[in-house]
């Protein structure tokens, strides 16, 4: 795929860019006015789960949730697709290498993200399949991630991606 110039906002950043309801929504709003003429993106995963927020929020009432889906309308959305999927493997694969427990003769015993565990700490890292995808839609088009979800870290570092990220605390 060719590299395409601008950004990916991970779904908390969309979140407070699309909801006037949010604490981070002002910060978020300047940063993204700070871009100038950058073209910013969002994942179809993004899309998925805010949709999904809207749908099953019963404080948000309909105004609000009016406001958030139009101003979703305004962003060009990427799919997946399968230069994702062969993305997304390479990372899970990096991850389930390096995190997931194994038997006495190197196999995985655990097969969901959900699962897997720092060694050093014992942990679980919290990582989740939808931020996986998100990270692989931004390294298939070489766009800067923009997130401030600590949890992601272990996903941006299998897929050798932390110098095109950048934190929006």
């Amino acid at each position: 795929m060719n590299p395409m110039e601008g950004y990916l906002l991970d779904t908390n950043i969309a979140s407070a860019a699309w909801d006037f309801g949010s604490p981070s929504h002002n910060n978020v709003s300047q940063r993204l006015k700070e871009l100038g003429d950058a073209i910013v993106y969002v994942s179809a995963v993004t899309i998925a789960e805010v949709g999904f927020g809207l749908l099953t929020a019963p404080c948000i009432d309909v105004q609000r949730q009016s406001t958030v889906r139009s101003a979703m309308s305004k962003y060009e959305v990427l799919f997946v697709d399968q230069h994702t999927a062969e993305e997304f493997a390479e990372i899970r694969a990096v991850l389930f290498r390096a995190h997931s427990p194994k038997d006495r003769r190197g196999r995985l015993t655990k097969r969901y993200v959900e699962d897997l565990v720092d060694r050093t700490t014992g942990k679980e890292l919290g990582i989740q399949e939808n931020d996986l995808w998100i990270v692989s839609v931004a390294k298939q088009y070489n766009l800067i991630l923009v997130t401030n979800d600590r949890r992601m870290q272990k996903i941006i570092d299998a897929a050798e991606y932390s110098d095109r990220t950048v934190n929006w605390n």
